[in-house]
């Protein structure tokens, strides 16, 4: 019940997030594998408070959020431990600060880059995540996703009657393809006698590619990224943590203004069930740029969150 509630977290704390060991083994909503032609359905509720703090750029800019998400998944047995499943949800977003962005986007105006934080501003987005999750074998996963996010207001800045404007009211697009193998069965409990030397069971790689537009359209650029990580257990607490290069190219729109580049990406991952309904989770995401063109400078950007997912 643990491991199968790590799919729903790892979908909801973020597009960017990796894909919680239980995904690649095939876990569902209903805890267990499905037969073949066998059917499962899992409506759930997830509350999360977020911020994001990009103090890799010039102008360090912070983003904060409470997301209020409704969904499910739908989940069927192939046979031969094989499973297909699908999952949706929407919600609102109340959002202080920029709005979410695709991961690299800089403020390019008048084809120049414009290193100003965005306004404080608060308001109601709303935002979706869709994913069809393919589960070939124990050890091999394949996922697709489509993450929306609607900005419901343009976000400008008048100053000495000139007006800028940071944020466009639309729809802003993600897309993205990732592929995971597992090198063990991903049981590793510390709370129950393992070793150190028990976490090549929770040991894995994942390839995750994610292409992103704007809410004009623009495409915003893409990025892969190749991961080594570790899932474990101490008791009902479960840990997943992974670390990998970024490889970072953007789109046209910044043509001239900025190169692609390689960043180092990671995450860490804790859930905690609270009862027989409801889980706790908290993650850190993180990455490194070198990177010293306009707009984007050096350091470290972070995202980090915590809420709780309600089955129904």
């Amino acid at each position: 019940m643990i491991r199968s509630r790590l799919l729903f977290l790892a979908l909801l704390l973020s597009p960017l997030a990796s894909m919680a060991p239980a995904h690649a083994h095939g876990s569902h909503g209903g805890g267990s594998e499905l037969e073949a032609g066998e059917f499962d359905f899992t409506p759930l509720i997830t509350v999360e408070g977020h911020a994001g703090y990009e103090n890799n750029l010039r102008s360090p800019a912070r983003h904060f959020a409470g997301d209020f998400l409704i969904g499910a998944e739908w989940a069927w047995g192939l046979g031969n431990d094989q499973q297909i499943s699908l999952s949706a949800f929407v919600g609102p977003a109340l959002v202080h600060g920029g709005a979410e962005h695709f991961y690299g986007e800089i403020h390019v105006e008048d084809g120049a880059v414009h290193e100003e934080a965005h306004p404080a501003r608060s308001r109601v987005d709303f935002k979706g995540l869709f994913e069809a999750n393919y589960k070939y074998s124990d050890s091999l996963s394949f996922q697709a996703f489509w993450n929306p996010y609607v900005v419901t207001s343009d976000e400008v800045q008048i100053e000495e009657g000139e007006t800028e404007t940071f944020e466009t009211k639309g729809v802003k697009n993600e897309v993205g393809i990732k592929a995971k193998y597992a090198f063990g069965d991903g049981d590793v409990d510390f709370g129950l006698g393992d070793s150190f030397a028990d976490l090549i069971d929770g040991l894995y790689i994942s390839v995750d590619h994610r292409q992103g537009w704007g809410a004009d359209g623009v495409h915003i650029g893409n990025y892969t990224d190749p991961r080594l990580g570790v899932a474990f257990n101490y008791g009902e607490t479960a840990f997943q943590v992974d670390l990998g290069p970024r490889f970072y190219t953007p789109g046209s729109y910044a043509s001239g203004l900025i190169n692609s580049r390689t960043d180092l990406a990671g995450e860490i991952m804790i859930s905690k069930p609270v009862s027989e309904k409801m889980d706790f989770f908290a993650h850190w995401k993180f990455v490194g740029t070198w990177d010293n063109s306009a707009g984007v400078g050096g350091g470290l950007q972070h995202h980090v969150g915590t809420g709780i997912t309600y089955k129904l």
